[in-house]
């Protein structure tokens, strides 16, 4: 079985295409994706993400996290996809991609260097939408002596933004604290934002990851749109561990950022 192992700011993705035949049954995704995300068994990855035909879109978008779980969306895992999709000829560079959270709109861009620009959608923050059992904003939450103030929002997928003064803490311990919290029926990622004044340095815990990753777009995007509606900004470069995205909320967030593409293999023994 051929794949794809491609990266957005060091969020890896191993792709599948099964836009000509399905390969891997629907019944056997999910634990097929666990095994491939393994990096000490397998490929490795922060997710799985099949190349799909489409009814309704361009192409289908089918995403699945490292603990099985097939999640509605993933910033930069479609950046990703949309290159490929677009390298491959299923697609023009100006696409629309049927996902979980929606058909989203992308522009592929080559400059020497791969770049997309992706309409997210309109940030929901009203508590069903999150979902949330009630509204997350402005939400008190201590972590041994230490409080941090929540805001909730759905970018595609449940986020909690929270700004601090430091970016030196404990990510994995107090996001996953955070993720598991009652008031989030799916549980939520976690993204621990500093602005200093003119950019936004984000850490986030990744629910499906169970773990810090090097970015996540659709956090990013939370970040910004957070922002928004607290009044500091609608538009903004924001840092991750693997490099910067660029955000900007009007009706709907946008959000332009690196696909690289890094190398195709073969997988010779593959559990299904």
């Amino acid at each position: 079985m051929k794949f794809t192992k491609m990266h957005g700011n060091g969020n890896d993705f191993v792709l599948i295409d099964e836009f000509h035949k399905i390969l891997v049954p629907e019944e056997k995704k999910a634990r097929f994706s666990r095994w491939l995300c393994n990096r000490n068994f397998a490929v490795g990855a922060d997710g799985v993400i099949f190349v799909q035909p489409s009814e309704i879109a361009d192409v289908k978008f089918r995403f699945f996290n490292p603990d099985g779980s097939e999640a509605k969306m993933c910033g930069n895992g479609i950046r990703c996809f949309s290159r490929y999709v677009v390298e491959e000829g299923y697609a023009g560079k100006r696409l629309r991609a049927e996902t979980l959270a929606g058909i989203k709109e992308l522009e592929v861009q080559f400059d020497g260097k791969w770049w997309v620009k992706v309409d997210m959608g309109r940030p929901e923050f009203d508590a069903e939408k999150i979902p949330a059992k009630k509204e997350v904003w402005e939400e008190d939450f201590q972590f041994e002596g230490r409080n941090f103030r929540l805001y909730a929002v759905n970018t595609g997928v449940p986020h909690v933004v929270t700004f601090v003064n430091s970016l030196d803490l404990d990510v994995v311990s107090i996001g996953r604290k955070i993720r598991f919290l009652e008031v989030f029926p799916e549980g939520t990622n976690v993204n621990f934002a500093k602005f200093d004044g003119s950019r936004f340095y984000v850490r986030t815990y990744e629910r499906g990851v169970e773990n810090e990753t090097l970015s996540c777009g659709t956090g990013s995007v939370a970040v910004v749109a957070v922002a928004k509606r607290l009044g500091i900004t609608d538009k903004a470069e924001v840092v991750t561990k693997g490099g910067i995205l660029k955000i900007e909320i009007r009706e709907t967030a946008f959000m332009t950022g690196p696909a690289t593409r890094v190398f195709e293999g073969e997988l010779k023994e593959y559990e299904i």
